[in-house]
């Protein structure tokens, strides 16, 4: 995309129980990025969240109607604790299908792959999770590329494990602002992207 192309409005979705890397570093690549990013709440949640290791934060907006990107973390899968499963059985996960019907880019870190399986956008599709995950992201459907760090397959754009977010997010700008600026992006994090990221035919 052109490097002046405008900056998609970017929501990253937390719930009790998130992994706060998988939110909370994305947001920072994101926002030092130029992109207008901001957490937001599942629909009918509480405003005060609380993340899988401590962090209590305030919320106060919830999913809007049209973000161009939504950004899924993990949380809580593994060891079967509060977070991504209990998400599962909530709203999220068919207002998620019907932002990405509408033309929303969803993206997850680590086990918010889970999140969009149950949403019903990565079936038959490349994607992939946190690696002690990928049996449970096959057996939904997904067409789980093991070996990848990120893949952005167009509208869904997954990424492996906590500090794969990173790796995400650096993706996103770059997708979305440019290479050079996904160069900078890391660069400002004095960071190294792991990849391999694998690109699907959708993808910019």
């Amino acid at each position: 995309m052109p490097e002046n192309h405008a900056l998609p409005l970017t929501e990253i979705v937390v719930f009790d129980g998130f992994d706060d890397l998988d939110a909370i570093g994305p947001l920072e690549v994101l926002v030092a990025a130029g992109f207008p990013a901001r957490l937001v709440r599942p629909p009918g949640s509480d405003p005060i969240v609380h993340s899988a290791h401590g962090l209590t934060l305030q919320v106060d907006e919830t999913l809007s109607q049209a973000p161009a990107l939504v950004v899924v973390p993990g949380g809580g899968w593994l060891d079967r604790a509060p977070g991504v499963r209990d998400q599962c059985d909530g709203p999220l996960p068919e207002v998620l299908a019907e932002l990405h019907d509408a033309g929303t880019v969803l993206a997850s870190v680590c086990t918010g792959a889970m999140l969009l399986a149950r949403a019903g956008v990565v079936s038959g599709r490349p994607a992939v999770t946190n690696r002690m995950a990928l049996d449970d992201l096959a057996a939904t459907g997904a067409d789980v590329r093991r070996d990848a760090r990120v893949v952005d397959d167009g509208s869904v754009v997954t990424a492996g494990g906590p500090a794969a977010g990173l790796d995400l997010a650096i993706r996103l700008v770059a997708r979305f602002a440019g290479s050079d600026a996904g160069r900078e992006a890391a660069q400002r994090l004095e960071y190294e992207p792991v990849g391999p990221v694998r690109v699907g035919v959708g993808a910019a």
